[in-house]
């Protein structure tokens, strides 16, 4: 039975960062580590005259990463929907209780 945590080494911004982590989660890690690096491209290509270091390279990555994340948890958010829907049920019941 193989264990279920062992260390990777992910490649981010030109290094290499060991990471400890589920064997299920490997290539969820992975793929997080390639969206980083793309976005690291897309940004020093934007921007080349800027000379951004790697810091700033990586701060863009997150911000953009982090506004991603944020506009997918408000798709998911469906309190909004069952609020109106209970304000309707409502609004039956007392129509239905007037009759």
């Amino acid at each position: 039975m193989p264990t279920e945590y062992f260390i990777i080494r992910l490649y981010v911004a030109k290094k290499y960062y060991p990471l400890n982590c589920k064997r299920v989660e490997e290539g969820i890690y992975r793929k997080a580590a390639t969206n980083i690096n793309e976005k690291i491209i897309k940004y020093s290509s934007a921007f080349p005259a800027a000379e951004l270091g790697t810091e700033d390279l990586l701060a863009m990555a997150a911000v953009d990463i982090a506004v991603e994340n944020i506009k997918i948890k408000q798709k998911q958010d469906l309190s909004p929907v069952f609020d109106k829907i209970e304000a309707l049920d409502k609004e039956l019941e007392e129509y239905l209780k007037a009759i």
